[in-house]
């Protein structure tokens, strides 16, 4: 990336996300490039200082709508100095173009959202107000980045109006999730996993968004004709849901690459609002055969590689799951090298990388 342009990333937190871990894979390699994060004590802290990032922390507690937080973030920007403030979210978005609007702020603004239908109903109110508001200065930042063409097409149709819409896919190391026979049979004898059998995994926190109630009523049924089967769950919130047979909830994870190289199928099972999954890729990218619901680009990601099911669907996840164990070997085998080439090919970081530095460089030059 062209090291000398100076980008200030406004996200919420640096907490477990699909967004932060892509902020995260931007920003580790450039010193050029600075983090504020609205609520401070994130999970990926301690990898971005390592790597020698500045991360200015507005410390909000309660609600984005802080007069003390504005003041804060306008006392940054001035010290910052950066050539472009690159926003993560709604959350950020809002802030920064609230603060835009009251300081006259002309810094080139970037927008990234990275959801696609949220169902607003299962969130604080809060949430349907703030989307609101940045759908009115929609057309304020110079460029909004997708994360998915279902995303971009979704915040269009809901009255996003900005004539700069594109879509920069995220981008997966390809090195670091990759699969690791060593680290596959220190897992499994960890958790007294046989060789042979066939682990199914999710990864994501609890939440409505990501439905491991279906998941979860799928695998009962799973268990009932492929007694030797077992599903891993990963995320915040995991280890807290009711353990069942052949079923191992490990919460948040820090190493999640151990962990996808111990399994063998990748399912996203979520109910509504994904853009583009980074559990997807990252699982693919580790030789895992993915499932997913149709939603965001998971078609995309996926492409001839796996199995698209109908969100909050029993019976469709059940039959995904069940046609997948019942893959002779040989055909198991070639599915995961075809998931792990899909990721290769089409969404590696350098990919991602380069699409950013384009967009920079020429916001810049406009």
């Amino acid at each position: 990336m062209n090291k000398k342009i100076k980008v200030l990333h406004i996200i919420s937190s640096l907490g477990q996300g699909g967004a932060e871990r892509q902020l995260v894979e931007l920003v580790k390699n450039n010193e050029s490039h600075a983090i504020c994060q609205l609520i401070s004590g994130g999970f990926y802290e301690k990898e971005l200082k390592k790597n020698k990032i500045i991360i200015f922390d507005l410390k909000l507690k309660k609600s984005i709508f802080d007069v003390f937080g504005l003041y804060r973030l306008y006392k940054i920007i001035k010290y910052y100095k950066p050539d472009i403030i690159n926003t993560w979210m709604y959350n950020s978005c809002l802030l920064e173009v609230v603060l835009r609007k009251i300081t006259f702020n002309k810094i080139p603004l970037i927008w990234g959202l990275r959801c696609s239908n949220m169902e607003t109903s299962y969130y604080s109110k809060t949430l349907k107000l703030v989307i609101n508001r940045c759908k009115y200065f929609s057309k304020t930042p110079n460029i909004i980045i997708n994360n998915s063409e279902v995303g971009m097409n979704f915040h269009q149709s809901i009255g996003f109006n900005n004539n700069n819409n594109i879509v920069i896919f995220n981008g997966i190391d390809t090195k670091k999730f990759s699969l690791n026979n060593k680290f596959r049979n220190e897992f499994r004898n960890k958790f007294n996993i046989a060789k042979d059998t066939k682990v199914l995994l999710c990864v994501g926190r609890v939440d409505p968004m990501k439905d491991h109630d279906t998941l979860l009523e799928a695998f009962k049924k799973i268990k009932k004709n492929f007694s030797s089967s077992v599903l891993i769950l990963a995320g915040l919130g995991t280890e807290n849901i009711n353990k069942t047979n052949g079923l191992i909830s490990l919460g948040a994870c820090q190493d999640i690459e151990y962990v996808y190289s111990a399994c063998d199928i990748i399912i996203s099972s979520s109910a509504f609002g994904e853009g583009f999954s980074n559990a997807l890729a990252e699982g693919m990218s580790s030789s895992l055969i993915p499932i997913a619901t149709d939603l965001g680009d998971a078609k995309h990601i996926i492409g001839n590689t796996g199995i698209i099911i109908n969100p909050k669907n029993v019976p469709e996840l059940y039959n995904a799951i069940k046609e997948l164990l019942e893959l002779d070997e040989q055909s198991f085998s070639t599915n995961k090298i075809l998931a792990k080439n899909r990721i290769n090919n089409h969404f590696n970081q350098l990919k991602m990388l380069d699409s950013y530095d384009e967009v920079y460089n020429k916001l810049l030059e406009e």
